[in-house]
């Protein structure tokens, strides 16, 4: 019985850093304004301008889980191949042709994570050619992990499969 693996290769938004440093500055130079400055001498247009950076820095802080990432493509690993589709293109590897596989394993999705659309984590394929592929795949749930994980740890794979295992925080 063949077990498999189904997920989507995705790419996420990144944010611009100099944005992200300079919004982050404003934040807090809000924060300070709105709730520690003496409010009797509060500019009633700073104190709104102060307001309405807080209520954005609110907005990006926590809109970051609900961010779905660009889906580009379909990953399946299976305990006899893997099969992929990335942007139109297809492509299989059975585990003869196969010289590694290395996971750079973050979380799976939950709530108390990334994202609730499932946690970056990435994977590198490695064929015996020297044909490398370096994807970004979503794990979404608990389930989803197992199944990965049973089918890498399986015999199947044994001396392919190594993994590092990261806090995303």
């Amino acid at each position: 019985m063949t077990t498999d693996f189904n997920t989507d290769i995705v790419k996420t938004k990144e944010l611009n850093k100099i944005f992200m440093i300079v919004f982050s500055i404003l934040y807090l130079i809000s924060a300070f304004y709105v709730f520690l400055y003496d409010k009797e001498s509060h500019n009633i247009y700073l104190k709104y301008l102060a307001l309405a950076i807080y209520a954005s820095g609110i907005y990006f802080l926590f809109r970051q889980p609900f961010m779905k990432p660009k889906k580009i493509g379909n990953l399946k690993i299976s305990t006899d191949r893997i099969e992929f589709n990335e942007n139109g293109e297809n492509k299989n590897i059975s585990l003869n042709e196969l010289e590694n596989v290395y996971l750079k394993y973050m979380d799976y999705g939950s709530w108390a994570t990334h994202s609730i659309f499932g946690n970056k984590n990435y994977i590198k394929i490695t064929e015996k050619s020297g044909n490398e592929y370096n994807f970004e795949i979503l794990i979404r749930n608990k389930n989803s992990k197992n199944d990965l994980k049973k089918i890498l740890n399986s015999l199947e794979y044994y001396n392919k499969f190594d993994f590092i295992k990261e806090s995303n925080h």
